[in-house]
């Protein structure tokens, strides 16, 4: 079973444009804040790999640990990830595309990044009806906690670049209030704190 989902966001940085390029050609730094991701490195070599895992939890088939590798390019303008095809033994694998660009905006930068996350799981031949039902449960399940991984891309980049280059507090600050209003209005704390990514980004940095 494959599923696939891509998050595109721009991310406004007070960083200049070289100090933004080695931000994001520097993996482990600017997704350190990217709690959905385990055990992440980066192989040196020729090319560079990324490798990490992509824990994956639902109900309907438990706890999965999926794991890719991704071949790091630096580009004139920032840098991409290129899956690389695993097989390994287990529940299932990802692959993980990805491009940064930064281009200059004011006296900082903004970040261009484009993800694409396909995860392959393995999962028993629809043979029989009863099967058949129940992958499409598993499917739903799968795909609903694969967009929220990737719905928490653009704040974990936005908190680790805020190490480097920090937000003004009281930007960071009303974005807070508002995410909390938010959910005490019924939302789920997931729904506020990106409706809070969404404010921040406006504010700028």
């Amino acid at each position: 079973m494959d599923l696939t989902h891509e998050v595109r966001f721009s991310l406004p940085v007070a960083m200049p444009p070289a100090a933004a390029r080695a931000f994001v050609r520097d993996v482990p730094r600017s997704l350190r804040k990217a709690d959905f991701l385990t055990d992440l490195q980066v192989l040196e070599g020729d090319p560079r790999v990324v490798v990490a895992t992509l824990p994956v939890n639902a109900a309907l088939f438990g706890q999965r640990e999926l794991p890719f590798r991704s071949v790091l390019r630096d580009t004139p303008h920032g840098a991409t990830l290129s899956a690389v095809e695993i097989d390994p033994d287990g529940p299932g694998w990802a692959e993980v595309d990805g491009e940064a660009v930064v281009r200059p905006d004011g006296d900082g930068s903004t970040v261009d990044y484009a993800f694409r996350v396909t995860i392959r799981l393995r999962v028993p031949a629809a043979d029989k009806w009863g099967t058949q039902a129940l992958l499409k449960m598993i499917a739903f399940t799968a795909r609903t906690v694969l967009q929220d991984i990737m719905s928490r891309f653009p704040l974990a980049v936005r908190r680790a670049a805020d190490e480097v280059a920090p937000v003004p507090r009281g930007a960071w600050r009303e974005a807070e209030l508002d995410a909390r209003q938010n959910w005490t209005r019924g939302r789920t704390w997931r729904e506020a704190e990106l409706d809070a990514w969404d404010n921040l980004t406006r504010l700028g940095t």
